[in-house]
């Protein structure tokens, strides 16, 4: 016979994989950070199961339901069969805990797979859990926001502080979009789903042993998601530093992070910039197209730093009163001061 088990305890399992069972566009909208679908039925095997249980019968469903998961039976057995003797814990889920989820664990089980579990209340328990994290969980860290204009190197300092251990969240990786106009050109993965970024901010914050994390200074909204109310509102509510830097280096960094991808985006950039024509003009825009084809990436980047982006950014900087302002030359300078920041702020 399987166990039931409930997230709490599930999570603080090693050795342990997440199988999803159900449909894939469920998968897709939501799931267990690490979990893999194998799903029971498939998408158009589900809403023919949901049509028949509702117009006709719970009975005719289950038969009809059992008739198209047959023949899926011996793949089924092998597959998980193969991983179970890769880890100690086999964790079974459907959306809250029941038939398809059941239905496997007790297949599984009769066919003497033994590290198989049933996860309690489901998909939908994994949730009620992340969400009651995002919304009560956090008001026991601390939150250091970096501010700054494009280009002083926020995302390169958090970087720099996880390389000794130093708790951060990179939203915008998290989010696989930067927030501006040419937001997604560095990024490569799809964007996640709602669901999902709310799924690896939980799983990143419930991960870190410090009671501080550092982020940088975001707008609600990144890309196709947005931090969640409640942690949003608690994120801006503490230590706020400004990062400053030369124009020189915010050019620099800022070619650094797009080098890889200015010209196989070449044209996806133009695009981009010819939704700033209200903004700049149609001569400067058809100006900085121009030096794109001449790949001067440089000269698009410095204007766009001193007439698009500075001027954007200038109220949302200017909203906030700084406990401290660092103004580096080279940037491991900005994470000792942060580390400074750390220990006389926090750790006294």
């Amino acid at each position: 016979m399987f166990t039931v088990i409930d997230i709490k305890e599930a999570l603080a399992l090693e050795k342990t994989l997440f199988i999803d069972v159900r449909s894939p566009s469920e998968y897709e909208d939501g799931t267990i950070l690490g979990a893999i679908n194998i799903p029971i039925l498939d998408d158009s095997e589900r809403a023919i199961i949901g049509t028949i249980y509702k117009k006709e019968s719970k009975d005719k469903a289950t038969v009809t339901g059992l008739n198209l998961v047959s023949h899926k039976l011996p793949n089924l057995y092998e597959t998980i069969r193969a991983y179970s003797k890769e880890y100690d814990y086999i964790i079974i889920f459907c959306w809250r805990g029941g038939m398809r989820s059941r239905s496997v664990c007790n297949l599984l089980s009769m066919l003497d797979i033994p590290n198989i579990y049933q996860l309690k209340d489901g998909y939908k328990g994994y949730r009620r859990h992340v969400i009651n994290y995002l919304e009560n969980d956090i008001l026991k860290y601390h939150f250091i926001v970096l501010h700054g204009v494009t280009g002083v190197g926020k995302t390169h300092i958090l970087e720099e502080l996880k390389k000794e251990d130093i708790p951060i969240l990179n939203l915008e990786e998290m989010a696989q979009n930067s927030g501006s106009v040419f937001g997604d050109l560095v990024f490569e993965k799809k964007p996640p789903s709602q669901k999902n970024f709310e799924s690896l901010l939980f799983h990143k914050m419930h991960s870190f042993k410090e009671s501080y994390i550092f982020i940088e200074s975001e707008s609600k909204r990144i890309g196709n998601v947005q931090i969640p109310d409640h942690l949003y509102h608690h994120m801006m509510q503490k230590y706020h530093i400004l990062i400053e830097t030369n124009l020189e280096n915010r050019v620099n960094v800022i070619l650094k992070d797009y080098i890889h991808h200015l010209d196989q985006n070449h044209e996806k950039i133009k695009k981009s910039l010819d939704h700033l024509r209200k903004r700049l003009g149609n001569k400067w825009v058809d100006t900085l197209i121009q030096k794109v084809d001449e790949k001067n990436y440089s000269y698009v980047i410095e204007y766009l730093m001193k007439h698009y982006y500075d001027p954007l950014y200038k109220y949302s900087i200017e909203q906030y009163e700084y406990d401290l302002v660092i103004e580096y030359k080279y940037i491991k300078e900005a994470v000792t001061k942060l580390k400074e920041f750390i220990k006389n702020t926090l750790n006294h």
